[in-house]
């Protein structure tokens, strides 16, 4: 009830950063007349940046996925927020957090010089817009 009665006053899930890739079905970066669905938001932030949470939760699950570094999940509820493409993980299943609490270090790519966090928020197993969530976003 709590993250729900927060919905659009969020903090951003980095301290400072920019939206790359919105929520929904966006253009592909290169590929014209191609395009993808996104289920979360892409944000570019500095390197060595942290993620951190968006509220007060329990981290729910930690997983390690081929290709996309590794991945922290915090229920809140009914909600979940997850973050991706991360180095390094600061928290422990079922560790409660606190809201601004680090998460952990972001990936940087060796080769493009990007540090790009992929942040998610589902309701269940429903998909929803971050940019509803996070305040001006």
């Amino acid at each position: 009830d709590n993250f729900l009665s927060n919905k659009g006053q969020l903090p951003w899930p980095v301290e400072k950063g920019l939206v790359v890739m919105r929520f929904g079905k966006q253009p592909h970066p290169f590929v014209k007349n191609v395009f993808i669905n996104s289920n979360g938001v892409r944000i570019a932030t500095e390197q060595g940046a942290k993620a951190r949470a968006v509220f007060e939760g329990e981290v729910l699950e930690i997983q390690i996925i081929k290709g996309a570094n590794k991945t922290v999940f915090v229920q809140h509820g009914n909600y979940i927020s997850v973050y991706n493409n991360l180095d390094d993980v600061y928290v422990k299943k079922g560790e409660k957090v606190k809201i601004y609490q680090e998460i952990g270090k972001i990936h940087t790519d060796s080769s493009t010089g990007e540090t790009l966090l992929k942040f998610n928020i589902f309701r269940d197993s429903e998909v929803q817009n971050p940019a509803q969530w996070i305040y001006k976003m």
